[in-house]
């Protein structure tokens, strides 16, 4: 993401965006073509200003991904680094703390790129020895 985009984004939800959100998305941690890019620290502007349709500009929250399901990841713009989850259908994790920083969201994120790469390459390895009667893999 390019300090532009960044500054679109605040133009059209009239909001300031946390420094360590803009320093994130400056200097992103994750590759391009990541689940984290698509969705959890999503790098999509239309994508971005989608999901903050949810709040209200009174609400001071922003919505910085998605679990690609129900929920939206956002933080609170009062200063703190929390990163809660919004549920859409209002279950019992409906606005409860997904990481208490935002350096832990991001570590949580890191291990979720990791299991997902380790599952690809186990996907690979199954595919290449597959027996020749194994058509279903």
């Amino acid at each position: 993401m390019v300090l532009s985009e960044i500054d679109s984004i605040e133009r059209q939800l009239k909001i300031k965006l946390p420094d360590y959100y803009v320093k994130t998305m400056l200097d992103y941690p994750f590759p391009a073509d990541s689940f984290a890019a698509e969705l959890s620290l999503c790098t999509n502007v239309k994508s971005i200003l989608d999901n903050n349709c949810v709040f209200q500009p009174a609400e001071r929250s922003f919505a910085v991904g998605s679990d690609g399901g129900e929920f939206i990841y956002y933080v609170k713009l009062d200063g703190e680094e929390k990163v809660y989850i919004y549920d859409f259908e209002r279950s019992h994790v409906h606005n409860s703390v997904e990481a208490d920083t935002w350096a832990g969201f991001l570590h949580s994120l890191s291990l979720q790129e990791e299991e997902l790469n380790k599952d690809e390459l186990l996907e690979e390895k199954r595919k290449r020895n597959k027996k020749w009667w194994q058509f279903w893999i």
